[in-house]
């Protein structure tokens, strides 16, 4: 059993997988960032559904960005924080990776998670035996009329919050976008026993932030 945890984007999900397989899953979306409050709760449903307890569970699995760098902090906090008290061995999986590609026609896929202004947070995967795999490293891309002219003939399927962001592109019929999509703790469970799944030093593992936190300044002056 492994406890899996997503918390890069504004949804904020837990799942328990057992053999590739969901047996409890827990999730909450909201636009302004509620998982510092909902996060542990979540976990504790998802442990009542499956009758568990933390002796039964074998690992914690965490999404590892990139994404905001609020949420990536909460989810790796508490997946660290779970980890040292039940000592169990802490996995990573790239958030990139935890889309749903079940319902993908054809082989390629660009996920992509909004990066703000005209960027996105994106990786190429192609399916191999069934299995989807990285084709390419995580980038934070500034999307132009040129990104991924090398697909622009293929058949792709374009995943995440920010795949409005690319719709304009190579004004391609091949290309299917799937707006609304979100990583997620459930999800994880077709990349777990892949190559993509990384065993993770619990004192010094760190999120993957891609870009380094730019902090936003008040315009509201100081009385």
């Amino acid at each position: 059993m492994i406890l899996c945890i997503e918390t890069a984007t504004k949804n904020c999900s837990v799942a328990i997988v057992s053999d590739n397989r969901v047996i409890a899953q827990s999730a909450e979306r909201a636009d302004k960032f509620v998982h510092g409050e909902r996060l542990h709760l979540l976990v504790q449903e998802c442990m009542q559904t499956a009758g568990l307890d933390y002796s039964g569970i074998q690992g914690v699995c965490v999404g590892k960005g990139p994404g905001s760098y609020t949420g990536l902090r909460i989810g790796v906090s508490a997946a660290k924080g779970i980890c040292y008290a039940a000592k169990l061995p802490l996995y990573s999986l790239p958030t990139l990776g935890c889309f749903d590609m079940t319902q993908v026609k054809g082989d390629e896929v660009i996920a992509v998670i909004d990066a703000r202004r005209d960027e996105v947070y994106a990786q190429h995967w192609v399916r191999k035996e069934g299995v989807f795999h990285p084709a390419s490293a995580v980038e934070a891309v500034i999307v132009t009329e040129k990104s991924w002219e090398h697909l622009a003939n293929k058949q792709v399927q374009v995943i995440g919050d920010a795949a409005e962001k690319v719709s304009h592109l190579h004004g391609n019929s091949n290309w299917i976008y799937a707006e609304n999509a979100y990583p997620s703790a459930k999800d994880m469970a077709n990349l777990l026993d892949t190559p993509a799944m990384v065993k993770e030093d619990v004192a010094y593992f760190e999120p993957y932030y891609l870009k380094d936190f730019v902090a936003l300044k008040s315009t509201k002056k100081l009385l």
